[in-house]
């Protein structure tokens, strides 16, 4: 999961981490929460994750998933079959939740995380990974999770939330019930792990709020939490 920064040299650490135990194939770029700003950003990210993997030395894909239609379509489900990961880059996480939730390419995804692939995501891609939140209080934006890591909500662009909104931090902390986890990850900075263990790459630091206890961690530290 990143904060913000995707597809640039720093983050190649982290994603190497990440796909280190999955299965080979291909990296699937799915720049779905993009494509509200229409199709040159689409695909101008699309460019940018294919070129950021070739860097690597790793196979990719992108993956046209652009609408909630899209996200029924066999043709396109088809080609998530066999991927390494798929990464999710950034955008509008509320309208990238909205074309996933309850669809066939999500529960394709789904089938291929139990087979080993790995699910990644930047901004908007990190922040509808996380827990449902039931009860909402304010903009649904903050509320976008869809579950696929059920006890952790992820907060972006960690270090550049508005400062001329006091309390908006904990505002967007608040939303998290008794038993969940929150992870705010700054800008340029990345977590790598199974959803309770993991670790931090890149240049900033990671906000970990759980059970009223607070945390700061920075780039090779190890954090775990507890279910």
């Amino acid at each position: 999961m990143l904060g913000a920064g995707e597809f640039l040299p720093w983050s190649g650490e982290a994603e190497k981490d990440a796909l280190a135990e999955a299965p080979k194939g291909p990296v699937v770029v799915l720049p779905t929460a993009s494509a509200p700003e229409g199709d040159a950003v689409f695909e101008r990210w699309a460019a940018m994750g294919m070129s950021h993997y070739t860097e690597l030395g790793l196979e990719a894909r992108v993956v046209n998933l652009r609408t909630r239609e899209d996200a029924s379509d066999g043709e396109l489900i088809s080609q998530l079959r066999g991927a390494s990961m798929f990464f999710f880059s950034g955008g509008n996480p509320l309208y990238l939740a909205q074309v996933l939730e309850e669809s066939p390419l999500l529960e394709a995804i789904k089938a291929e995380m139990v087979a080993g692939a790995v699910f990644a995501g930047c901004s908007a891609g990190a922040m509808v990974a996380g827990a449902r939140v039931e009860q909402q209080r304010g903009p649904a934006f903050w509320y976008v999770g869809l579950g696929l890591i059920p006890d952790v909500r992820f907060g972006v662009h960690w270090n550049r939330m508005p400062g001329f909104l006091p309390g908006l931090k904990e505002f967007v902390v608040s939303g998290t019930r008794r038993g969940q986890h929150f992870v705010g990850i700054d800008e340029g900075t990345a977590i790598s792990g199974d959803g309770m263990h993991w670790r931090v790459f890149g240049s900033g630091g990671v906000d970990v709020r759980s059970s009223g206890r607070r945390a700061r961690y920075r780039a090779g530290d190890e954090f775990t939490l507890d279910s």
